[in-house]
Order: structure tokens, then sequence, then C-alpha cells
């Protein structure tokens, strides 16, 4: 894993309320970095089974993307 952050939206005047509680991105340099990760022994164990506890997996969407430098 390459970077992993989370934000949570603030009120911005002038824009529509959160259609959201947070946003995570976890960054990997390739599909095999991906695969490893969410394979391993630690994650299995660990994290996936906590995950339940604060992510309302219902509501979940998932967006794999592409970074393209444009400027």
């Amino acid at each position: 894993m390459r970077k992993y952050t989370v934000s949570h939206p603030v009120p911005a005047g002038n824009y529509p309320p959160r259609a959201y509680d947070g946003l995570t991105e976890i960054w990997f340099e390739n599909w095999e970095d991906h695969d490893a990760f969410f394979a391993s022994e630690n994650y299995r164990t660990l994290v996936n089974p906590d995950e339940a506890r604060f992510i309302d997996m219902e509501s979940v969407a998932v967006m794999v993307t592409e970074e393209k430098k444009v400027m």
C-alpha cells in the first residue's frame, strides 16, 4: 500500500449538503500490491473483521481509478 487517506466532509457555503460521512482512498502501485494487501493475514484477521463495527457496508460505494496528471 502506497497511501491510505480518510476524508470527512465539512460544511461549505454554496455547496450542497454532504452526501456521505467519509471517503477513504487506498493507493497501490499495481494490482499485485492491491491483491497482496487484501489477501494479507493482517487484513483478513484484524482489519476486515473490525470494519463492520464502524462502516455501514450496505451503503459503501467502490470506485477504482487511475490517476492521470493533467498539470
